[in-house]
């Protein structure tokens, strides 16, 4: 896990949660409302960034190998440009130094492999949530 403490204007509004695993989807989500965290729930990119265009959104979780033709880092590209603010969080079943590369290089915040600590993660969430 990488977080970079870059200090970016603060977002107000729901975590999103972006994973073609619904089952992965649903665990992401009973641990976030656990703690808290109200989390709006996406299984496709295109519905994600459509919600991105009309809220405000302060932390993006992005799986990067999605089955819709479009990658996890394709998705932060595009949630970039709409929502520069977001904070994003990549989250991966395959550990690749490439990919973890360029989500970083391109901003990320943290970078997950699953299945990954539930504690680290939910305090990366919340330090996200107060950058």
């Amino acid at each position: 896990m990488h977080v970079d403490s870059s200090v970016l204007p603060r977002v107000d509004g729901k975590i999103c949660l972006l994973d073609d695993d619904l089952s992965m989807l649903k665990a992401l989500d009973r641990l976030l409302s656990s703690a808290g965290l109200p989390a709006q729930l996406f299984s496709e990119p295109l519905g994600f960034l459509s919600y991105v265009i009309r809220n405000s959104v302060p932390v993006a979780v992005i799986d990067i190998w999605l089955s819709t033709g479009m990658s996890g880092l394709d998705v932060q590209t595009k949630l970039q440009g709409i929502s520069p603010g977001t904070r994003i969080i990549i989250s991966t079943a395959d550990n690749h130094d490439s990919v973890r590369n360029a989500a970083i290089k391109a901003r990320a915040i943290a970078y997950f492999v699953k299945p990954f600590d539930e504690d680290v993660f939910l305090g990366t969430v919340r330090q996200a949530l107060a950058l």
